[in-house]
C-alpha cells in the first residue's frame, strides 16, 4: 500500500492528478475487493481463522475464490486488467 501511495503521490507530482485518482481508485475498489473477499472466506468456513485449517477453496468457494484471484493480479498489475494500466501510466 506505500509503494501504492509512492506511485499516485509522483503522479500528482508531476501535475498528472487524473492519473494519480484513476490510480488512488483502482487502488482502493481492489484493496476493498480483497477485503470483502476475505470476510466472505471467513464466513463461509463457519468462522474459521487458522490458516492451517483453510484449504481447497477453489472447490469450496468458487465465486469468491476467483474474485480474490481477480482483485490480487489486478493489485500487482497483470497485464489488461486496470492496475497495469493505472501504474503504467503512472510511470
Amino acid at each position: 500500500t506505500c509503494s501504492q501511495l509512492g506511485y499516485i503521490i509522483f503522479a500528482c507530482g508531476l501535475s498528472q492528478y487524473s492519473v494519480g485518482v484513476f490510480h488512488l481508485a483502482n487502488h482502493a475498489f481492489f484493496k476493498a475487493l480483497l477485503f470483502l473477499g476475505a470476510g466472505s472466506v471467513i464466513h463461509g468456513l463457519s468462522d474459521e481463522q487458522d490458516m492451517r485449517k483453510i484449504g481447497g477453496l477453489r472447490r469450496l468457494l468458487p465465486f469468491t475464490y476467483a474474485i480474490i484471484s481477480l482483485g490480487s493480479f489486478s493489485l500487482i498489475g497483470l497485464p489488461f486488467l486496470t492496475g497495469f494500466y493505472a501504474i503504467d501510466m503512472a510511470v
